[in-house]
């Protein structure tokens, strides 16, 4: 039995983290059933979600979860890769969960225009851990310190919003380059790596924050088509 352990989906999406839709539209992707429950980062192995049980094997981190599933399933989405492929999604992954992932944390949870689309989730979410009402407005904003302290050791929360936003687009503008006219992120067929690109791609585009980075993903129809097209045969439904 697998169990994968999230936050919650809001504004459309199946999760807002991305780490979470990633692991999830893996399993989806590799045909592996699974239930998802919401988790607790106080009991997660590495103090952050996602993290899975399987078989009484407690673990997290998106891509250790798609490692350990990968082996204990059997299942390979990556049969036949030549290793410049291989390098190529190494390297998309990192783009992603290293740099828009931190650049993405600034503009939800630092500039204005995103807090303000953020507060009532994170306020929300303390009321099903039990806050009382009065003070999930203080709670919401202790929270929003953590990601924030994240975003500037990173670097990225160092820059000014607009500094932080063109840097996204040039990565949202790398991506689109990449993808190209593939159908997938490497071509005809789907791989591990489109577990990644969609799900951070996807979960920008969505969030309802009014910013450039949105517009720009908005704006490369290949990236437009290609969020769809994985939605419609991966995406994960609760």
């Amino acid at each position: 039995m697998l169990t994968l352990y999230t936050f919650q989906g809001a504004h459309g999406l199946y999760d807002v983290s991305p780490f979470v839709t990633k692991a999830a539209t893996w399993l989806r992707m590799a045909g592996i059933e699974f239930t998802a429950k919401p988790g607790n980062p106080r009991q997660a192995p590495k103090g952050k979600i996602p993290y899975i049980d399987h078989d009484g094997t407690i673990l997290g981190d998106s891509s250790l979860i798609i490692e350990h599933c990968r082996e204990a399933f059997k299942v390979d989405l990556d049969e036949g890769l030549t290793a410049r492929d291989k390098a190529l999604a190494r390297a998309a992954q990192s783009m992603l969960e290293e740099h828009m992932y931190f650049n993405a944390l600034v503009l939800r949870w630092g500039d204005p225009r995103g807090w303000a689309v953020m507060k009532p989730f994170v306020m929300e979410l303390a009321g099903t851990l039990g806050v009382p009402g009065f003070l999930r407005g203080l709670v919401a904003e202790q929270i929003r310190k953590g990601p924030l302290k994240n975003a500037w050791f990173q670097g990225a929360g160092r820059h000014a919003y607009p500094e932080v936003e063109h840097t996204a687009c040039a990565i949202a503008d790398a991506v689109s380059e990449l993808l190209g006219d593939n159908q997938y992120f490497l071509g005809e067929r789907p791989r591990t790596i489109d577990a990644t690109v969609w799900a951070f791609v996807n979960t920008v585009r969505v969030f309802p924050i009014d910013n450039s980075v949105r517009a720009r993903i908005a704006g490369h129809k290949n990236l437009v088509d290609y969020c769809a097209r994985m939605e419609e045969r991966f995406g994960p439904k609760r």
